[in-house]
């Protein structure tokens, strides 16, 4: 495990809802009319997912992954089917804005046993915490170069209540941060399990 590296493999349910994807999108064009400055801050529709547990991988630790959610198949049957509502904006400060999920302890227990699966690999993920979320815009260090530093609550405070739909879950995926994108323009997969 790599010490204080930065995570360039997450573990992710991809959002593959349409209507969720509809009304992130329909918030995000209201935000750019509210705040132009805004536009290069959105999250591509075609990248949404929820991060289940971002990791630190190098080399064999790939591999080691990969052999962690395969064997992690065979308990998938414990938490189907699995769908969650996505309702509600939040916020992590004014660096990123989200559709919220509500609480869902099925959800929780499979982050946890998930995990618990790659800890007894050795793959520890690079923070503890989870808060189940779709991420809709984010100030990045390409934001920061535009001027754009932070996100103002009354750029989205009118859809802070907005409900954004349900999703199934159809597989958890380990993605690449650092390698090209898929054609689809999501991240490259490097394993998939299926519910």
């Amino acid at each position: 495990m790599a010490g204080s590296q930065s995570p360039n493999y997450f573990l992710a349910i991809q959002v593959s809802d349409e209507k969720i994807k509809q009304n992130i999108q329909e918030v995000q064009s209201f935000m750019r009319a509210k705040n132009r400055n805004l536009s290069n801050t959105m999250e591509s529709l075609d990248t949404l997912h929820i991060t289940l547990g971002l990791y630190c991988l190098e080399n064999e630790e790939v591999s080691e992954a990969k052999r962690a959610l395969e064997g992690f198949q065979s308990s998938l049957s414990n938490f189907s089917p699995l769908t969650f509502t996505v309702s509600t904006i939040g916020n992590f400060g004014d660096q990123v804005i989200f559709a919220a999920m509500t609480e869902n302890q099925r959800l929780k227990n499979l982050v946890e046993a998930l995990r618990g699966s790659f800890q007894n690999r050795g793959l520890l993920v690079t923070d503890e915490r989870f808060n189940p979320h779709v991420t809709i815009c984010k100030i990045t260090g390409r934001s920061r170069d535009r001027g754009i530093y932070g996100i103002n609550p009354s750029d989205y405070r009118e859809k802070a209540s907005t409900y954004f739909g349900k999703q199934h879950a159809r597989s958890i995926q380990l993605c690449s941060m650092a390698k090209p994108r898929s054609e689809s323009g999501y991240y490259h997969v490097e394993k998939e399990i299926y519910f």
